[in-house]
């Protein structure tokens, strides 16, 4: 207090220099503490760091050096993360976690969910690093204070935080890769106010495969695999209220599974048109022990889908349109205190469908979401108890019956030192999707949602530059939501069929290093899941493995920087798995690795730095399917310049 007073004395004499000269000219030797200065009341704002559910977070220069230019390119260097990529550079990716799937995934931006009421899955190829400050992911959800209902609905949260400016900035960017990619990017940021993000792109993405199995092999080139996409963001920020708006547009060819044919009649010639659209604010306060956050958002979706018979003997002419309006809104408050903190919290939202498929009517859903959490923390111990209810109501030409459930979770964790040891339960379910429900080949309007119940024990150890961690974990999913076909591969039936059980260990860790020129990053991550079919003793899938679900997986990161260069190489891990429920050897699909390496150099250049970047994926020219019959690129390159003013 001392320092602070005469800080400020020290400051008040040098605004006013007269009055030291009136006081003897110097206040050196004079005795300050016979007088009393008045300073404003500051109020330090902080968030406690909680430990009650296993997290694995990339942020800052780890991200930026990664070999990587979407979102879901760095989750899949996450432990228990499946990235379901179809193949591509205009394939969708879907992240799945624990083999919960897709649809259990929540992902949020800045703390608003990013939906899809269509098919709910969200395409994160569709999101760029370049303005992220951190990626993160949960398993069960974060546990703080003012969270909205909605972020503790799934089985596990990825988190994308958007980086606050803290300087006013311009940088410039263009490069080219293989398979004809051409990229420009452009951002502009103002200290603390706003940022403006840009970014266009088009590949043809003609890379030729090798497809081997029991019975084939086959070699050719990828077609109908092009595509462009224009992406502008806005963020503001002031005080505590920050805003958002995203608009995405794309092109793309849809190439479909490698069938070997004799002819290229067959070849897919599916295209897709995408409009992505959303406008999202954030604002909360805080008075001493109470706080308040609101949370609005309305996105537009809008998605036309063509197959051509004429290109492909084997499609189905269709000219499909689909349009969604979505409006979210959600208000929490809370009280805390040095050992409790309590929220509650409510938030709704509004989705509709419009589609011009015939026979297909718009779909109408209200989903309605209450919360009251309770965070408990003494002496190293903490515990985090919610209750969520869930009312969702859907509306339209095929109605819904009401659907309502209640639902809890449970968390608690021990802090020693370096070591945490934590375990939650928590039992979640899903609504099914309008295309689940509605659509004409697919839907079965009495569907049942999917239950899943979680269990997880772990530990931390994290001292000074080593973070180490271990997960034991167990899943039960019901009422699991599968399509089967019927009569053709064009009619699908949509029915509850299945429960899986999954039984797993995941071990992280990494070592930072940080030195006067030299600084470097290892972490690696490592999973051992079985996910076994529950379904039914009489059935003789009983006891098999699910599809895509490989025992062994892991990553390797190795990031080092000196001088102005950056070198990081990232190996990516991931062992044999089935595509089909049956296990049959003709299912098998074989374990692979890539490897990807990315050097930059920065320069100075007349007081702005200009950087120099080289990226070779797949150093080794492995050949591998994320997807059974849809081969991923082999070795490619590029080269990027970045100009920061």
């Amino acid at each position: 207090m001392r320092m602070m007073l005469l800080a400020a004395l020290s400051l008040l004499t040098s605004a006013n220099p007269h009055a030291a000269k009136a006081q003897g000219g110097s206040l050196a030797g004079q005795d300050v503490r016979d007088t009393v200065y008045a300073l404003a009341t500051v109020d330090v704002v902080g968030t406690r760091t909680h430990y009650l559910t296993p997290a694995q977070k990339m942020e800052g220069k780890t991200l930026a050096d990664l070999s990587t230019t979407s979102v879901a390119d760095a989750l899949k260097y996450f432990s228990g993360v499946q990235i379901k990529d179809y193949g591509g550079l205009g394939g969708l990716k879907t992240v799945n976690v624990r083999s919960l799937g897709s649809q259990h995934v929540g992902v949020y931006l800045d703390g608003i969910r990013i939906t899809n009421a269509q098919n709910g899955q969200t395409d994160l190829g569709r999101y760029s690093l370049s303005n992220m400050e951190s990626v993160a992911l949960y398993n069960a959800n974060r546990s703080q204070r003012l969270q909205s209902p909605s972020e503790y609905a799934s089985a596990a949260t990825v988190y994308m935080q958007t980086r606050r400016p803290t300087r006013s900035q311009t940088r410039l960017e263009c490069g080219a890769g293989s398979f004809g990619m051409r990229k420009a990017k452009a951002y502009v940021s103002f200290k603390d106010m706003m940022f403006v993000d840009a970014e266009y792109q088009h590949a043809r993405g003609d890379y030729k495969f090798r497809f081997r199995s029991a019975s084939e092999d086959t070699t050719g080139t990828r077609h109908n695999s092009d595509i462009s996409f224009l992406r502008t963001e806005l963020a503001t920020f002031h005080k505590s209220l920050r805003t958002h708006v995203y608009f995405y547009c794309s092109e793309r060819g849809l190439p479909g599974p490698v069938v070997r044919r004799l002819s290229d009649q067959w070849d897919s010639s599916d295209r897709q048109w995408d409009r992505n659209f959303f406008a999202q604010s954030s604002w909360q306060h805080q008075w001493r022990s109470v706080a308040v956050k609101a949370n609005v958002k309305y996105s537009y979706d809008w998605t036309r889908y063509r197959q051509d018979p004429s290109a492909n003997a084997a499609a189905m002419a269709c000219d499909n349109r689909y349009e969604q309006h979505d409006i979210y809104g959600s208000l929490s408050a809370s009280w805390h205190s040095p050992l409790m903190s309590l929220t509650a919290a409510t938030d709704f939202r509004w989705s509709s469908l419009h589609t011009n498929v015939a026979h297909s009517g718009n779909a109408l859903r209200g989903d309605h979401k209450s919360l009251l959490s309770a965070i408990v923390s003494w002496r190293g111990l903490e515990a985090n108890v919610a209750l969520l209810y869930t009312l969702i109501n859907d509306r339209g030409d095929t109605p819904h019956a009401t659907l309502h459930r209640l639902t809890p979770m449970y968390m608690a964790s021990w802090k020693k030192g370096s070591w945490v040891l934590r375990a939650f339960h928590k039992r979640m379910f899903r609504a099914p999707t309008f295309n689940e429900l509605y659509y004409t080949l697919t839907g079965y309007a009495s569907l049942k949602p999917e239950y899943t119940s979680q269990w997880d024990i772990g530990a931390d150890y994290k001292s000074g530059r080593l973070h180490l961690a271990a997960d034991f974990y167990y899943n039960d999913i019901k009422d699991k939501i599968v399509a089967m076909p019927v009569k053709s591969q064009f009619r699908w039936s949509t029915v509850n069929f299945g429960r899986v059980e999954s039984l797993g260990m995941s071990l992280s860790g990494g070592y930072t290093y940080t030195g006067r020129t030299l600084a470097a990053d290892i972490r690696f991550n490592y999973t051992c899941q079985r996910d076994l079919d529950r379904t039914s003793r009489s059935q003789p899938e009983y006891g098999n493995y699910i599809p895509y679900s490989p025992l062994h997986s892991a990553s390797l990161i190795s990031d080092i920087r000196y001088k102005g260069y950056s070198l990081c190489a990232s190996l990516l891990y991931t062992g044999e798995r089935f595509s089909l429920l049956s296990n049959n050897a003709d299912d098998l699909l074989g374990r692979w690795y890539t490897v990807d390496v990315k050097l930059s150099k920065t320069f100075n250049a007349h007081g702005h730095d200009l950087q120099l970047t080289i990226e070779c994926n797949n150093i080794t020219n492995a050949s591998c399917e994320v997807v059974r019959r849809y081969p991923m690129p082999g070795r490619n390159y590029k080269l990027s310049l970045c100009l920061s003013m």
